[in-house]
């Protein structure tokens, strides 16, 4: 059972005693990611949270911060989403007070020295470099775009070469400051940890930070009219596709039937999609579906590696199943397996201070309100295969069908004739 504080200046304090443990782990949520960016500053958030570990008051260098928790055997991480940005240190629970220090100090004073920028900056550009390099990562990218052109969730989150080479110190100060904020910050503390003890070194390192109010991130309902597919030639031996759909947002209440529907299409190996494009018609090594929610929207995508002249075979046949979802119900029997397979993915997900921790911080800071695991389990059984049937034919129609591809191929325009459910 989790703890709840909320400190005067807005910082949200989640914690969940697990005394059968000897360590703990800290998650910092902040409510920014890369959707919240200008265009100018794309990349600006992924920036920071590198910037965030080359030093800061009282732990001046990279080495220093990484020392003083790995020292312990402890271990630190971090990330960048297009709406969350996460701060993270699991270590022994005795050393719990020395991972506050470390991270609250990182947030708060971080010294974004001019001449590690610059490196780091370098760092970066390679980063994207490498995605640009690998097809089956870029053609994720290429898929946001597609799906919405010219909008924030349409970028990819470290930004671009020509963005990141742009971004100064101050540029990226202000926008930090506008964004970490502890009325936008979230705290989540689980392990062998009293919830007053995390409540009191919370307040007694942030409760001085001042509220504030943060910039807010534009709507991005995926535009209609725009070109369906979206095409890089490469002369590579496999070509890379994602088809796209529009999706829900993390409050609708579809999301549950959204899940139950993605295991049923193309999650694992007997997946609909793993079973009639790869074990019966030989189409594609890999080929997989997932999902994704916002604020505001969301998408499904389904990805395939496959041979490029099979290509127009393996697009036809992943639209097939997709257009079986839309007019058949479910079997109650494949039905019931998705449920408990999902079911019991998130009971053994949540098996370790990091799994509860992000748990308990992600969902205070998307919903407000912290969904206990019965009651997430109790909406996933009370999904029917008339929900299914009905989400497919909202969501999967021909006039929203979004394709990205990479491969050697010259012309997308017999690609666009074959999407059609």
């Amino acid at each position: 059972m989790h703890d709840r504080a909320t400190l005067p200046n807005g910082i949200r304090v989640l914690t969940e005693r697990m005394p059968h443990v000897r360590s703990a782990t800290v998650i910092f949520y902040f409510g920014v990611g890369s959707r919240y960016e200008d265009e100018p500053l794309a990349g600006v958030s992924h920036f920071i949270e590198h910037m965030l570990f080359k030093g800061s008051e009282r732990y001046p260098t990279a080495q220093t911060i990484s020392e003083t928790i790995e020292g312990l055997g402890g271990v630190m991480d971090a990330a960048t989403g297009k709406e969350l940005t996460a701060y993270s240190a699991k270590i022994a629970s005795r050393h719990f007070d020395l991972a506050m220090d470390v991270l609250t100090d990182m947030v708060r004073h971080p010294i974004l020295d001019p001449h590690e920028l610059e490196k780091e900056r370098r760092v970066i550009t390679e980063e994207i470099n490498m995605y640009r390099d690998s097809p089956q990562d870029w053609v994720w990218v290429l898929g946001d775009e597609a799906l919405w052109p010219g909008l924030p969730l349409g970028r990819e989150v470290a930004g671009t070469r020509e963005s990141v080479e742009a971004i100064t110190r101050e540029g990226m100060d202000a926008y930090r400051r506008s964004h970490y904020l502890p009325n936008n910050l979230v705290v989540g503390v689980t392990g062998d940890i009293e919830h007053e003890r995390v409540v009191g070194s919370v307040e007694r390192l942030l409760g001085g930070w001042e509220a504030g109010e943060s910039l807010r991130w534009m709507p991005c309902p995926p535009p209609a009219g725009v070109p369906r597919v979206r095409l890089e030639r490469r002369d590579t031996e496999q070509t890379n596709l994602c088809l796209f759909t529009p999706g829900v947002a993390y409050d609708d209440s579809r999301h549950y039937a959204l899940s139950v529907l993605n295991t049923i299409l193309g999650e694992g190996m007997s997946s609909r999609l793993f079973l009639e494009v790869r074990e019966r018609q030989g189409l594609a090594y890999e080929v997989n579906s997932s999902n994704s929610t916002y604020h505001d929207t969301g998408c499904f995508t389904v990805y395939a590696g496959v041979e490029p002249s099979r290509t127009g075979p393996a697009l036809r046949a992943i639209l097939a199943e997709m257009g079986r979802m839309r007019t058949e119900l479910v079997p109650e029997a494949e039905l019931g397996r998705a449920k408990e397979y999902i079911k019991g993915r998130i009971v053994l997900g949540l098996e370790d201070t990091y799994s509860v921790a992000a748990w308990l911080a992600g969902q205070e800071l998307r919903y407000g309100r912290i969904h206990e695991v019965d009651e997430e389990l109790a909406h996933f059984d009370a999904v029917t295969a008339e929900d299914l049937r009905r989400l497919a034919s909202d969501l999967f129609q021909d006039e929203w069908l979004r394709l990205a591809l990479i491969g050697p191929h010259d012309d997308a325009g017999d690609l666009d004739g074959i999407l059609a459910l």
